[in-house]
This record gives C-alpha cells, structure tokens and sequence, in this order.
C-alpha cells in the first residue's frame, strides 16, 4: 500500500527517505532497499541474541542494526532475520505516518471483519478462550509461561485465530479485494508473492521443489502446484498458513506446541484429499525426524553432562562479587550480572539466565527459556577490576565487547 502511494520504493535505496540509516557494511547502506530487507538478503543473520534483551522501541531497533556484523556478502545469499523485517515496518509505519499496529488495524484488520486479532499475547491473555503455550525438550510437552515479543512487531507478533486468518487467505485469494472493495492493487500483491531469492533446499521432501522467497511469503512447487505459505514458531505456539492461488484453496493451522510438525503434516493431508492425490505418509516422515532429533537431544545431554561448565568443582578465577555490576554494548545493549545465591546470573530482557563457571574468567551464558548457551569471557588483569566482558551473539562471527559501567 505505501509502494502504490509513493511513499516508499521497492528499489530506491533507503538512505532517499531515511539518510540517518546505516548498516554495518558501507556499501551496504548506499544501496540497501525495502527489497533487500523483505527478502532476507541484507548479509544479515538473526540475531537471537538481540531480540532476547530488546531494546524499549523499534526505532532503537533500526538504530542499532549498524552494530549486527554480516554473515554473508550483500545481496549474495538468503538468510532468515526477523530484525530486518522490524525495520522495515517501522520504516514503512514512519512514511505513512502512524503506528505499524494502527495502519494493520485500520488498513488490514477493520476491513476484512478481522476483530479477533491482536498484536501481542498481552492481550491474548485477557481473551477468555485463549491458549496455553506448550513446549516438548523430548520428554513430554510442559506449559509454558507467555513470552511477549511485541518489539518484533512486522517480523510475526500477530495473535490471531482460524476464522480471522480464514478472511486474511480470501483476501489473498481474491487478489486483493475484500466485500467487493479492492484493498491493494493486485500487481502489487502479486510482486510480493513472485519470487525474489532462491532459498537452500536442504532437508526437503522430493515433492516440494524449487523453494524461493516473496516479499513475506514462501514460494514452491508443491506436488506440482504453486505453494505459497509461511510458517511461525514463537515461545509456545506454532502457525501455517499456506494457499494453492491456481487451485483457489487455503487453510491456515495453529498449535499450541512450539515447533510441532502438526501444522505442516494436516496441510499434506488436507490439500491431497482436496485435489484428488494420492496420499504422502507425512505423518510417518514426521515421525521418523521426530526420532532422530530426539536421539540428537539425548546425545547432547550426555555431551552437556561430560562439560565441565557448571560442575560444583570448576571455579571462577576471581570472587564472585568481582563480576558483578552492568555492562553495555552499542548494539545489544545492557546486561546486569549479580551474584545469587553463591552463583552468578545475568538478565537478558525479562528471562534470569544463570551464568555457569567454566573455568578462568570462563563462562556460560544460559538461556533457560531457549535452552541455548552463549560463551562469555570476562576481561581484566589478574587480580584487578573486571572490565569487560566477550561474547559472539551470531555463531561463526567475531565476539562483541560489553563494557562495564
């Protein structure tokens, strides 16, 4: 909508409308566009560190992803960021002239009778028919508590249902046009549904080929039909939403299982009894890989076991008290330490994470919601002030420094 009233420009480098932006690579941010950022082709990787102690706004979001080092050449290969596309809705938000969340309300949401949408599980809890996140680390699912990630915003903090969703895949269906009122030019639609950047195939089925990204959307060949979909996985819940635009058929599935192949598997299931196919046993695929990452998960816990991370007889080089105190980073931001009950912790956002000695000035930096560890070095001279602490935040890029207040 903002492309078709001129306010941005797919191909116009975005330093035209916002000459304050910078990315890390300096050619980068000559020529870096709205394109660029929807087709996950800046050079940057997620950056799960940093959505794990956001910062209070998405402006400071765009602000800082100057810091975030590429991981690849720009423009060179495809790789998923959900920062870019937070970015990018603030950016595209800031043109129009509103809020991100009051331009889907008004825009999207009011004139497709979408009135159970929401844009944070905040508000999803006040909903009386709303559902608990469960999550399954391979020996059986166990709730969750809510996790809200309101700051990604445009990158998928949409709370919503299947009647609601149902009216989202009409409208996409139908091209654009929704109660005999057109919304959105249809080229326009169709540009950000065509592809745009070949994704690695990797461990992908035989019937599913030639997988690509949109602008926002997923694009293959499925069994022979264009598929366009996406997928979601956030803290407890898991989403689908897919259609077939030759067939005229959709259907949107959501779980209250973080990562479950549930969604995926009924989709097989429901597109091949609508086309008359013969049936896939997604279900026993799913299964099989379901097994092998269970075995992966046990071999990693004996791993975890032999680590001398965390074990009561590794022991820091210095007192406790001497890592304590608050350290920053231009691009992620602060990180309170404090000692705990004869331990160490640290706070990413919300989420206590316990920092488990592995030795020297050596030490693990785990996320308990995650179950993901980073490596943190603090820094000082020996007997002296700690000053600093390292950490690489994206694997296979050089550390960051935090630097004590």
């Amino acid at each position: 909508m903002a492309v078709e009233e001129k306010k941005i420009a797919w191909d116009t480098p975005l330093k035209s409308y916002f000459p304050g932006f910078r990315m890390h690579d300096p050619a980068a941010t000559e020529k870096v566009t709205l394109r660029d950022l929807l087709t996950h082709r800046s050079g940057i990787p997620r950056q799960k560190f940093f959505s794990l102690n956001p910062p209070a706004t998405r402006r400071e979001v765009r602000d800082r992803i100057r810091f975030f080092e590429p991981s690849a050449d720009f423009r060179s290969a495809w790789q998923y960021c959900n920062e870019t596309y937070t970015v990018a809705g603030d950016m595209v938000a800031e043109r129009l002239g509103a809020s991100w969340e009051e331009l889907v309300t008004a825009r999207l949401l009011e004139p497709l009778g979408m009135g159970a949408t929401l844009f944070s599980v905040r508000e999803m809890q006040w909903a009386p028919n709303h559902a608990t996140p469960y999550i399954d680390w391979g020996e059986g699912p166990e709730a969750m508590a809510f996790h809200d990630a309101g700051i990604l915003g445009p990158a998928g903090e949409i709370v919503s249902n299947a009647n609601d969703l149902s009216k989202w895949l009409l409208f996409n269906l139908a091209r654009g046009e929704a109660g005999g009122r057109r919304l959105v030019d249809a080229a326009q639609l169709a540009r950000i549904q065509s592809p745009q950047v070949p994704v690695p195939r990797g461990a992908r089925e035989k019937e599913v080929l030639l997988q690509s990204y949109g602008m926002g959307w997923f694009l293959d060949a499925w069994r022979g039909f264009l598929h366009v979909h996406h997928g979601g996985v956030l803290y407890g819940f898991s989403s689908h939403v897919s259609f077939l635009p030759t067939e005229n058929v959709g259907l949107v599935v959501l779980a209250n299982l973080n990562g479950t192949p549930l969604p995926t598997i009924l989709e097989g299931f429901v597109y091949e009894r609508l086309l008359g196919l013969p049936p896939v046993d997604w279900n026993g695929r799913a299964r099989a890989q379901e097994a092998r990452v269970k075995e992966a998960m046990d071999k990693a816990r004996t791993a975890e076991g032999n680590d001398p991370c965390g074990r009561p007889e590794t022991k820091a080089a210095r007192a406790l008290a001497d890592y304590a105190g608050t350290y920053r980073s231009d691009g992620y931001g602060a990180i309170t330490v404090r000692e705990a009950a004869g331990a160490l912790e640290a706070n990413l956002w919300k989420d206590s994470c316990p920092l488990r000695a592995c030795g020297g000035d050596g030490f693990e930096l785990y996320h308990p919601v995650e179950r993901q560890a980073w490596t943190v070095t603090f820094q000082g001279a020996p007997g002296g002030a700690v000053a600093s602490f390292v950490v690489a935040p994206v694997p296979g890029l050089k550390e960051i420094t935090f630097r004590r207040e």
